[in-house]
Formats: structure tokens, sequence, C-alpha cells
């Protein structure tokens, strides 16, 4: 196997614990990263800063919005906070109480509504007008919450049903889709054509948007039903989306990461297509696409992050962290790659300099 030379380190970090989340911001170069301790940090073009100090209590989600006035954070605590992040220095904006653990947090792509889980709810928040929207209630906590790449539509993991709402109009549910096991991650392509759902018996529900319609009624044609992928060998711990460039004319690629495998699945006429990149030792934790790219970046609790050279073969492995990585996130428009590790390390890779 040859590797390349495609990604180098950059910028080092260490914070108090577990890093649990990361982030970056859509403008600029800034990173925001998290921990099991409940600290909060930022990091710069190689300088760092902490926005909060340890608490004790974790902090397990972060997000910045789309235009990075705002960045949310939420945990262990029950408290979902805004810091407004224009100026020289972020300052705390709003803190919701929300009486239980705050894990989900996802901003619309196009204005700066924030939603949020709040028990057995999902909140949506306007942070520009410091206000709520809407409340949509639940019987359980929510698994997973994503909004439509168009921000039309909010879908939200429930025990074994997506709810499907409609965000001009949050007076009515828009659709349900029902599995025969609890729903876990979710996903929508980049262009919004196809949505994804890891469920716990194993497989993933793939839903074509252009025959959504049809969850409401019977379908006419058996291809208008929804494709179930069976057969993972375990768990699907994370789904990812190739986000690729129009010139590159391909279909739909997905990735899901189970076990030690990432498994890949490409639209065909016929179906999908599908193969499996099997390098890592242990379990694969997070994964995901480099924005524009064929790029796939995949974490493994081997220690090792694999960059797969158009999702079919390894380009390169990275390490560093003593007792291996927890997270990874690709910077929205640069070519930055961050992992956070389980000793709290915090890794900037940057494309190398010869390259």
């Amino acid at each position: 196997m040859t590797l390349q030379s495609i990604l180098e380190l950059s910028a080092k970090e260490v914070l108090s614990d577990y890093v649990t989340a990361i982030a970056w911001s859509p403008v600029g170069n800034t990173l925001a990263a998290a921990s099991g301790a409940g600290e909060v940090y930022l990091l710069n073009k190689g300088v760092g800063a902490s926005l909060c100090q340890p608490t004790g209590q974790s902090i397990d989600a972060l997000a910045f919005s789309f235009d990075g006035k705002w960045l949310a954070t939420g945990g262990q605590d029950g408290t979902m906070t805004l810091w407004q992040m224009e100026g020289d220095t972020p300052k705390i904006a709003d803190t919701l109480e929300c009486g239980s653990w705050v894990d989900r947090l996802v901003w619309h792509p196009t204005c700066n509504h924030l939603a949020f889980n709040q028990g057995k709810t999902v909140q949506i928040w306007d942070a520009d007008r410091a206000e709520a929207v809407t409340s949509l209630g639940g019987i359980a906590t929510p698994q997973d919450i994503r909004w439509s790449p168009d921000g039309k539509h909010l879908a939200i993991a429930l025990k074994s049903n997506i709810h499907i709402w409609n965000a001009h109009n949050w007076g009515e549910r828009l659709y349900q889709w029902e599995f025969t096991s609890p729903a876990s991650a979710i996903a929508w392509s980049t262009d919004g054509s196809y949505f994804a759902c890891a469920v716990h018996d194993h497989s993933i529900g793939v839903l074509d948007w252009s025959k959504v319609q049809h969850l409401q009624h019977e379908p006419i044609e058996e291809n208008d039903l929804p494709t179930l992928m069976r057969g993972f060998p375990g768990k699907i711990r994370r789904l990812a989306w190739a986000d690729l460039p129009l010139s590159a004319d391909l279909p739909p690629i997905l990735a899901a990461a189970t076990r030690e495998l990432v498994t890949m699945w490409m639209r065909s006429p016929e179906g999908w297509d599908s193969w499996v990149l099997d390098l890592h030792s242990g379990t694969v934790l997070d994964l995901a696409f480099q924005p524009k790219t064929g790029l796939l970046a995949s974490l493994s609790e081997d220690g090792w992050i694999i960059l797969w050279q158009a999702a079919l073969k390894a380009a390169q492995v990275l390490e560093g962290a003593e007792e291996g990585f927890s997270c990874l996130a690709w910077h929205p428009t640069r070519q930055d790659l961050a992992a956070g590790g389980r000793r709290g390390e915090l890794f900037v890779w940057s494309t190398c300099t010869e390259a």
C-alpha cells in the first residue's frame, strides 16, 4: 500500500479532558472544541483561547450558525448557551435552561434558527430575535435532528419513526416514516435529493425525496418505496453523504460506519452498488467527506484517521492521539481537517505546502 502526504499537522492544543465535540465556523478559520469537563475552547490561526472554563459537567454539542455570528453549546447541565461571535471578544447572549441533557444542536442552513432537544421536545429558537419560534412535542427524547439543505424541512428521529416537518408551517407534521426498530443517525444528501436513516436492527433506510409523498399513501409501484439496506455486521454509528462538485457528474454516494468497517453505497440504475473499506482494526467512530471533493476521512478506536481517495483507496493515515481520537470535522470551505482526542488533544491538519 503506497500512501501520500495530503495533509500535515499545522496546530495542536490540549484540553483538560476527552474532546466531545468540535465544529468549524463557516466564516474565517475559527475552530471550537468542547470537552467532557465542560470547557469550550476556540482556536483561530493557531492561537487558542478558552471560552468557558471546566465546570465538571460535559459539553456534548456545539455548532456555529450559517453566518458564523453565533455559537451554540449544550450538555450535561441541561443548559443551552448562545455565544455572540461578532467583535473581538465572544460574549454570552442567551442561556436557556432546558431541564435535561442537551446533546443535539443544529442550525438552519440559511437563517439563525436553532433546533435543539429539550426533554421530549425539539425547540426552535430565533437567535437574532432572542425568542422561541415553536416547540415540537414528542413521546421520547429525540435521537437525531437534521435540517434539509434548503432549510424547508426538519427531520427528527424519534423512537422507531422519522418525523418530517415543514419549516414554513409548524402547525402540522408533514410526513412520518415508520420502522420496525428504533431510528438513530439521520442524514440528508448535500443536494437534498436523498434522506438516509440508520436503524437499530443493523439496517439503513434511504428515501428518494422526490417520492416522499408515498410515505402517506400506499405506493402504486414497488420502486416508490424507500430502499432498505440490510446485512450490516453491527450498529451503524455514523452516516455521511459525499459532497461532490457538479462537475464530477457522479450519482449520490453514502458512507456508513459499522464496527471496524466503512461501507460505501452509490446509486446506480439497478439500485445501490456497494463496497467496503476495511483497513481499520477498531470500531469506526466518526467519518466525514471533505466538502466538494471525494476525499473521505474515517476515525477509529485503533488510533488511526484514514483518508480515502475517492472513497476507494487509502491515501494517508493520521496518528498522534495518545489514547485514540474521538471526533473529526472538515473545514466547510478550506482544506483543513480537525480532530479531537480522548486525552483532550485537539489537532488541525492542513494541505501540505509541497502538495
